[in-house]
């Protein structure tokens, strides 16, 4: 209370602005990101009217960006620490020679024989990030597992699209007669166990 007595008006004003004064710095954190954002904005916009009329840069981008390999395990581990997105099961490299009666060794992994039209299943949930043809392995899907592994199912008639997430056990496909199973980690196929 003395220090109040002691103070003359034009103090006690400048001491009453400097506790305001954090309210204006909200403000100015606030249009700072809403700048940033606004900057993003635009150079999206940017990329997109410039790839419409440069095929060159067209391609550039759809190389680069588009089709670059994404770590989504990389994604996962931030994720997992935050929220249950992509949330792993702790799951381990499973014996899947036990779902199917006969397999053999195929390249870097297993080829299975299946029935006619028979469903494929993923083997661990993840990311399908490739659907295409592979040499030796026809049309293949690529699934990167939450846990951080590459799996290749090839020979697979595909249900689902690029970038989907999958459920273990669900449904990415169908084959006929065989398909092929290959599990990689760090670009180095796993010896998967048959027994």
């Amino acid at each position: 209370m003395n220090i109040i007595c002691n103070m003359t008006y034009e103090e006690y004003k400048s001491s009453k602005n400097k506790t305001i004064k954090p309210s204006s710095e909200k403000k100015s954190i606030f249009k700072t990101c809403l700048n940033k954002l606004f900057t993003i904005i635009i150079f999206c916009m940017i990329v997109v009217i410039i790839s419409n009329y440069s095929p060159k840069f067209k391609s550039f981008i759809v190389d680069k960006v588009l089709n670059s390999t994404i770590d989504f395990s990389f994604v996962n581990k931030i994720l997992n620490k935050t929220t249950n997105v992509f949330k792993s099961n702790g799951s381990k490299i499973v014996n899947v020679s036990k779902e199917i009666n006969e397999s053999e060794k195929y390249k870097d992994g297993l080829k299975y024989i299946v029935g006619e039209d028979e469903e494929i299943k993923v083997k661990d949930s993840g990311i399908v990030t490739f659907i295409g043809e592979k040499d030796g392995y026809k049309n293949t899907i690529i699934v990167q597992q939450s846990n951080g592994y590459y799996a290749w199912y090839g020979n697979v008639k595909e249900s689902i699209k690029l970038y989907d997430f999958v459920e273990k056990g669900s449904v990415i496909g169908s084959a006929s007669n065989e398909y092929y199973y290959v599990l990689l980690k760090d670009d180095k196929p796993i010896d998967i166990n048959e027994s």
